[in-house]
């Protein structure tokens, strides 16, 4: 119910030898923490650093046998106590909600703007697409999965009508796209059955895209619910008992055969912790 970090949004999650990290967050009223912990079972953490080296909020990846932080620079790791910047400036700079991650051997950002990177080696990174056909987007959800990758929902920042109730200048979105290249996108899908979200994560899980949470903007409320898929066109809503309270931002590890759901935004933020292991047959 409370972990020993506190609580906290927007963390960035890694799982590197055999643990999950914890990196960063968000307090209210814009405080940034800028602290690292690793956990192995979720109810014990151990803290590593109260002021990590790298840019805050950093997008958080694992490459080439080392961690990785991803943002206005490059930084990586083998043990999550000495980090090395290996790119001072990245060529697309400070992003905000988007993400890093791996995909068919390279390094990828994206989910942030409407541009596609990529690197082999953190240091030299090609814009492999400068105008995807899903938009100047943020905040939705990101993943690789079956060979692709994904970019779901999120939001632009174009008046909606009418004006969505939150962010009146913001319009949200899900739809669903996919790559194979990062450069050529389909859209599988332009209304998805769930709502229209942002500040919502996406994890591959038990064979299937699962989406967690987010923040409704058009009714200004936090959202708990949680959806799968197999394709990106057919979702089934995933209900359970007990389950976390609505919340944006949350944090998701895909580890020791679960699906873990860490802190979030609930109004106020959490530091909670939530498990769920499918058993072998309901795969």
């Amino acid at each position: 119910d409370a972990a020993a970090f506190s609580p906290r949004d927007t963390a960035e999650d890694v799982v590197f030898g055999g643990r999950m990290w914890l990196s960063n967050g968000y307090y209210h009223g814009h405080i940034l923490t800028r602290d690292l912990w690793w956990s192995v079972d979720g109810a014990l953490w151990t803290k590593v650093l109260d002021n990590t080296p790298y840019d805050g909020y950093s997008e958080m990846t694992v490459f080439d046998g080392k961690m990785w932080a991803v943002k206005g620079s490059v930084w990586n790791s083998t043990d999550g106590v000495h980090w090395t910047r290996v790119l001072e400036k990245t060529p697309f700079g400070v992003r905000g909600y988007g993400e890093t991650l791996v995909h068919g051997g390279k390094i990828w950002q994206l989910g942030s703007g409407k541009d596609v990177w990529n690197t082999t080696d953190g240091v030299h990174w090609a814009c492999v697409c400068r105008e995807a056909p899903y938009g100047e987007r943020s905040a939705g959800a990101v993943v690789s999965y079956a060979g692709k990758l994904w970019v779901m929902g999120g939001t632009m920042k174009v008046p909606n009508i009418p004006p969505e109730k939150g962010y009146k200048g913001n319009t949200t979105f899900n739809d669903v796209w996919c790559s194979t290249d990062g450069a050529q996108w389909t859209r599988v899908v332009e209304h998805a059955p769930w709502t229209p979200r942002q500040w919502f994560i996406a994890k591959e899980y038990a064979g299937e895209i699962w989406i967690v949470g987010g923040y409704d903007n058009v009714n200004s409320a936090n959202l708990g619910d949680v959806w799968r898929t197999k394709d990106g066109r057919t979702w089934q809503a995933f209900v359970s008992e007990p389950v976390f309270s609505p919340r944006h931002e949350p944090t998701l590890y895909v580890f020791d055969n679960s699906l873990w759901v860490v802190a979030g935004n609930s109004w106020p933020v959490k530091n909670d912790v939530w498990r769920l292991t499918l058993p072998a047959t309901g795969r």
